[in-house]
């Protein structure tokens, strides 16, 4: 369930050089090297947590320090998606494979805001190597939407991924409905904290630190009795000011949007610099929204140093970050006071004061 396995040294040549066609695009490489190791003996599951995994990790800290464009990571996504369908494919041709639905139904679903497809579909494709039949609803279904899937026949367990911290009040609203259907919710992805430390703030019964993992406690939760249905976690008023967050978030956001191009009337004449700042202040505010969630300042601390990281490496001012932070505290209203103490804390953890107003 996790984007995390422990390393195999014995891979590290195979990953370099996917990594390398991955970055040119040359996806019948990378998926050859993928199918190559299925041929020399290497399980499909490791081949899934430790060759793609792998890759994916190293790509997405090389975006982080500018070597890999959004462009190149979203092509890189794509390889890694053919690569991961064409091991499973073949390894459920072998002889001696598992047959598909041998081992009952499955149920993998992303987080409501979490747009990352991958992390799921490698938990859909473990499961399905070892005998589910797996239904993989994504991306970013909303909570509500979710439920009308489930509410007449719903299954007793599902896994939910989640692979960013800014995603985590989304994982609530998931995980909450959920658990008020009677399921149990397995949960997994770097989004709840490398130890899953923030897991249980947002209601799961069981984290899964890998794809594994996640796997033998969603078919463990199938086989037992259905669970009670069970409210959100989480105090009333915690509940309340994630709930409104949920509502009102899109609407703070261009509210800040106001202020920072009437502040920087620079700002319209490039379409590029207008959305970068959309999405940065929607981050911010999701950072926030996810440590009121968790009530554990580190993830704003963590949030602004990657973010920082983010500018630096493209030559972009770092005060950027503080200016966030600030332009938010001007539009998020005082009855939140959980995400304002959030914001104040990033403001006071960036590096760099906000850019003159």
């Amino acid at each position: 369930m996790n984007t995390i396995a422990p390393g195999r040294p014995a891979l590290e040549p195979a990953i370099e050089a996917y990594l390398a066609a991955a970055m040119k695009g040359d996806r019948q490489t990378a998926v050859g090297i993928a199918l190559d190791l299925l041929g020399e003996g290497e399980p499909p599951e490791s081949i899934i947590t430790h060759l793609l995994v792998g890759a994916q990790a190293r790509i997405g800290e090389g975006w982080q320090t500018g070597t890999w464009s959004v462009a190149q990571e979203h092509r890189a996504s794509a390889i890694a998606e053919a690569a991961l369908q064409a091991v499973a494919d073949a390894a459920m041709r072998a002889p001696g494979a598992i047959e598909e639905g041998s081992a009952g139904q499955a149920i993998v679903a992303c987080s409501e805001g979490e747009w990352h497809v991958l992390p799921g579909r490698m938990a859909s494709e473990i499961l399905r190597l070892r005998g589910c039949e797996v239904s993989y609803i994504g991306p970013s279904i909303p909570a509500d939407l979710l439920v009308e899937m489930f509410e007449f026949d719903p299954p007793p367990a599902v896994a939910v991924t989640c692979s960013m911290p800014l995603s985590l009040v989304g994982s609530w609203a998931t995980v909450s409905a959920l658990r008020e259907l009677g399921m149990t919710v397995i949960c997994g992805g770097r989004g709840y904290g490398p130890d899953g430390r923030w897991a249980q703030a947002v209601g799961a019964d069981v984290w899964a630190p890998t794809f594994e993992d996640g796997a033998d406690a969603l078919m463990a939760a199938l086989a037992r009795p259905r669970v009670e249905p069970r409210p959100p976690m989480g105090s009333p008023d915690r509940t309340a000011e994630l709930n409104l967050l949920r509502q009102e978030g899109p609407t703070m956001v261009e509210s800040a949007m106001a202020l920072s191009l009437a502040a920087w009337p620079w700002l319209r004449e490039s379409g590029n610099a207008v959305r970068a700042t959309r999405v940065d202040l929607l981050a911010t505010l999701q950072a926030a929204s996810s440590a009121a969630l968790v009530a554990d300042g580190t993830l704003v601390h963590e949030y602004v140093e990657w973010f920082e990281s983010v500018l630096a490496a493209r030559d972009l001012p770092v005060a950027f970050v503080a200016t966030a932070f600030d332009l938010l505290l001007d539009v998020v209203p005082p009855e939140l006071t959980l995400v304002r103490a959030a914001l104040m804390e990033g403001l006071a953890t960036s590096s760099e004061a906000p850019m003159a107003r």
